[in-house]
């Protein structure tokens, strides 16, 4: 192993982390309504962030922006009737909302489980018309010059000539 992968990582600094808690709480007093309505709205993500096995969090990804999108209107709503704790809990009790937010979350889901046998299909079909395609060209080559230049290879659905096996 070299030398920078041995180095200890530095830490932040303890005023650089006060300062941000200083700044931070202000703000997470003034939008706790609205984080508890977007913390109950993208639990849908967190299951699938602890699901998933894949290095790049596709599943977590895929899930999460879907969970996002269904949760917009829920946080709207709780915008549009003022951001107070009463009106939060008035917007988690809507089951519309409920059912937004975690509808948006399954399509997700069933967008993450369906895409690779939809990219299988696709590119079974693309190398079934490729294929298609090289034969075509191939036998206008054999028209073209003759079935010498062919050579003794033969493709699948050649037939051999002058009794060649």
């Amino acid at each position: 192993m070299s030398q920078e992968n041995l180095r200890v990582r530095e830490t932040t600094p303890i005023w650089v982390k006060a300062l941000g808690a200083i700044f931070a709480l202000p703000i997470l007093a003034v939008l706790l309504p609205s984080l508890l309505v977007l913390a109950v709205c993208l639990l849908p993500t967190l299951g699938a962030y602890a699901a998933d096995r894949y290095r790049d969090k596709s599943l977590a990804v895929t899930v999460g922006l879907l969970n996002l999108c269904g949760a917009l209107p829920a946080l709207g709503e709780l915008w549009a009737r003022g951001q107070t704790m009463a009106a939060a809990g008035e917007v988690l009790s809507d089951v519309f909302l409920w059912l937004v937010a975690y509808g948006a979350a399954g399509i997700g889901w069933l967008i993450f489980m369906m895409m690779p046998a939809m990219v299988s299909a696709y590119f079974t079909i693309a190398g079934a018309a490729r294929i298609e395609e090289l034969r075509k060209r191939q036998e206008n080559l054999v028209e073209a010059w003759g079935g010498d230049i062919a050579g003794s290879r033969l493709t699948e659905g050649d037939q051999p000539s002058n009794g060649e096996a």
